[in-house]
């Protein structure tokens, strides 16, 4: 068997997490398939694209006035997926991709697999807002593109989207997989990882003296998108990315997972520097209000993430892992 794991795009370092684990993931499920991955980085940049050229006064004026938005713009159409190219069983697309900036990028790519008939399996699914106009598009694509297999990565979108597939599982985020993927040499000195970017690094006491504050946007404004520096800018944070101590920045996402394996505690605004600590065993806290959040709770752990650093049971991690894997090789066999 063959499956083309749809990578996304890792201006977010995070994504790069989901991507990983995922494929630790499809691993164990099906050691005997050949996993093929392709990136998601064109349909991210022709999206990019097309939002920049319909801010564009001039291209309105000059009658270029489409929908830029729509998942079926000229542009979003023209670029090509190489999983476009590759002949499978099965693709399978990782994350929290239940949104309409999701769908609206990978939507043709998506459809184009599906005309070859080739079934399409999220892992790890959750949404962003979960209300009325998110479930809507969503609904949309689910029937659009047949898909019938959703293993969720939190509660609500188990509730809150079960009904639109044949095959649901409440499962749990695809990063949780990471220490299966990928184990990072040890540190030859302690320190603690802060990592903010929605908002300023609150005064920690009792925190190490030594403090690295990873940036997750290693790639500033790709397709004049503003990531990274200029994003701070406009959010307004005080202190420029460069100006603080420690800083760090990379390409390669096992630096990340350097850090988050090594760090004494790792506290952060982004989900996905708190999760690859605590997959570590290591200990996070987490500083941002979302919904996105509520996959802290598909697996035990021993505190509020929210108001003090907790780590994870690592037994019950370790069966949650189990249960996922047996979940996907079922819902799999649903539409093969």
């Amino acid at each position: 068997m063959r499956i083309l794991l749809l990578r996304t795009w890792t201006t977010n370092i995070g994504n790069g997490f989901i991507d990983y684990g995922a494929k630790a993931m499809l691993e164990r499920a099906f050691p005997d398939a050949e996993i093929v991955e392709t990136g998601g980085y064109p349909n991210h940049a022709a999206d990019t694209a097309a939002l920049w050229r319909g801010t564009r006064k001039f291209e309105r004026m000059a009658g270029h006035g489409a929908d830029y938005e729509s998942p079926t713009h000229q542009i979003r159409q023209n670029v090509v997926n190489v999983s476009e190219l590759i002949d499978a069983d099965l693709a399978v697309l990782p994350g929290c991709v239940l949104s309409r900036p999701t769908f609206r990028k990978y939507f043709d790519t998506l459809t184009r697999l599906r005309e070859r008939d080739i079934p399409i399996v999220i892992v790890g699914g959750g949404g962003e807002e979960y209300d009325e106009a998110e479930r809507k598009d969503v609904e949309a694509v689910f029937d659009a593109l047949d898909i019938e297999v959703l293993l969720t990565r939190d509660r609500t979108a188990y509730e809150e989207y079960g009904d639109l597939v044949e095959y649901l599982y409440d499962g749990i985020d695809c990063s949780l997989f990471l220490g299966d993927a990928h184990q990072p040499p040890e540190a030859n000195r302690q320190f603690d990882v802060h990592t903010f970017d929605k908002g300023g690094e609150p005064d920690i006491d009792g925190a190490s003296s030594t403090i690295i504050r990873p940036d997750h946007a290693p790639f500033d404004e790709p397709y004049h998108f503003p990531v990274g520096e200029r994003a701070r800018e406009l959010l307004g944070l005080e202190t420029p990315l460069f100006e603080a101590e420690n800083v760090f920045i990379s390409d390669m996402v096992t630096d990340y997972l350097f850090l988050y394996a090594n760090a004494d505690v790792v506290r952060s605004d982004r989900i996905h520097a708190c999760l690859p600590a605590l997959t570590y065993g290591n200990r996070a806290q987490f500083y941002f209000d979302t919904p996105r959040a509520n996959l802290f709770d598909r697996v035990p752990i021993d505190g509020d993430v929210t108001s003090e650093p907790v780590r994870f049971d690592m037994d019950e991690l370790e069966r949650e892992k189990d249960a996922q894997v047996e979940a996907l090789e079922e819902g799999v066999t649903t539409v093969l």
